[in-house]
């Protein structure tokens, strides 16, 4: 799926802003998924969303845009960023805590190819569940 700019037009982050701080990191695979962000390549929305979370590659950990861009990638389909949003609205990471949004994504990613996301997803859910009763 191809998103262009066009979610960043309902928030209050400029894609210009983006691009400027992941060019000033001098990180190279940063730059270079500011180029497939510029293209609309949603495996880059990932990539950057979890550098912003993590803080890593050159970038300081910021949770909203974190949020925005795995947000973003979890809308068109990365399995692992759904893992990743759910676990923010689990927990409260860059926003309020949503248990209801956080099994929605936790089933989504349990669908996942991915051994590894498949089977954290499905441990999250277990856990929201046995938190229930």
């Amino acid at each position: 799926m191809q998103w262009g700019n066009k979610p960043f037009d309902f928030v209050d982050i400029r894609m210009e802003d983006i691009e400027q701080e992941l060019q000033e990191t001098g990180d190279e695979p940063l730059i270079q998924m500011m180029q497939r962000l510029s293209e609309g390549d949603d495996e880059a929305l990932e990539f950057v969303g979890t550098a912003y979370l993590r803080g890593s590659n050159g970038l300081h950990a910021d949770f909203d845009k974190a949020v925005l861009f795995l947000q973003l990638a979890a809308e068109c389909g990365s399995t692992t960023a759904q893992l990743y949003i759910a676990d923010c609205y689990a927990y409260g990471i860059g926003m309020t805590p949503d248990l209801d949004a956080a099994r929605n994504y936790y089933r989504l990613a349990a669908q996942s190819q991915t051994p590894s996301v498949r089977d954290a997803a499905c441990g999250q859910l277990e856990r929201l569940k046995n938190a229930e009763q």
